[in-house]
């Protein structure tokens, strides 16, 4: 089997990354091939590296960010999700860089995306609806079901604390294999740090209990501004919506990677 791991990077890997690394497993009979995409652009970089991994007729497409820590058996478990035909993509359970919640989504749209709901989930596989791209694994054979550019994004700009935030391309990316007929798993016995450098802290600082996960749950925010978790209840009001399409070209220089 031939395995291509992708890193994006803005060219200063976190040094808990790097030390995971060191650790990883990997099947002995796997081909392996690795890139590292920089810029401050992660859907481009994700494209790139999707149709790198392409070119080089691999079966499997490994991302990682360089601000994960992965557990030894990472690669071994994701890929092993992948005995069935129809996984088109598989993820590894980890957590935002506040550690506030998991990134794995159900009744998620693109066009709905307070809708979404943070799937149950214990240390098995678990059937979801996106996955975070930060340790996750992409079947080529779905992969070439898609048409070209294969990354989008949505802008998520909150104009009151004046802030923009990229975000979704890894959600949106799953709504397309979804749509093509290819099924999505969250593998949360891969359990990920996510580093934080801000504050130079590993997140969750403590994994959650199954009591806590294996109940769906949704985000809200409170009267003071902050947010929790709490069971899902479909019947509260969902937040605003506010959609307006704008449209971002890839420019290749060069030989086009295909």
């Amino acid at each position: 089997m031939k395995i291509f791991i992708g890193v994006p990077s803005r060219g200063n890997p976190a040094a808990p990354f790097t030390e995971s690394l060191k650790g990883l497993a990997a099947d002995p009979a796997w081909e392996l091939e690795h890139s590292v995409v920089l810029g401050d652009f992660v859907p481009a970089q994700r494209e790139l590296l999707a149709r790198m991994a392409l070119a080089a007729g691999s079966d499997l497409l490994f991302f990682i960010d360089d601000d994960m820590v992965l557990p030894p058996n990472a690669l071994l478990e994701l890929e092993r999700a992948f005995s069935d035909p129809s996984v088109a993509v598989a993820g590894a359970l980890y957590y935002t860089r506040d550690g506030t919640k998991p990134l794995a989504v159900s009744r998620w749209s693109s066009r709905r995306t307070t809708a979404g709901s943070i799937p149950a989930f214990d240390h098995s596989v678990t059937p979801v609806d996106g996955v975070g791209f930060g340790c996750a694994a992409v079947s080529t054979a779905w992969l070439r079901r898609l048409e070209t550019p294969l990354f989008s994004a949505q802008i998520y700009i909150e104009a009151a604390t004046r802030r923009v935030r990229l975000c979704n391309e890894d959600y949106l990316f799953c709504e397309r294999m979804r749509e093509a007929g290819g099924n999505v798993l969250l593998h949360a016995g891969v359990r990920c740090g996510h580093y934080d450098r801000a504050s130079g802290r590993l997140q969750p600082e403590r994994w959650e209990p199954d009591e806590a996960t294996q109940v769906e749950r949704m985000l809200v925010r409170r009267g003071d501004g902050s947010t929790a978790l709490t069971p899902f209840d479909g019947s509260l009001p969902e937040a605003d919506d506010r959609l307006e399409r704008c449209s971002v070209e890839y420019l290749w220089a060069g030989a086009q990677a295909r």
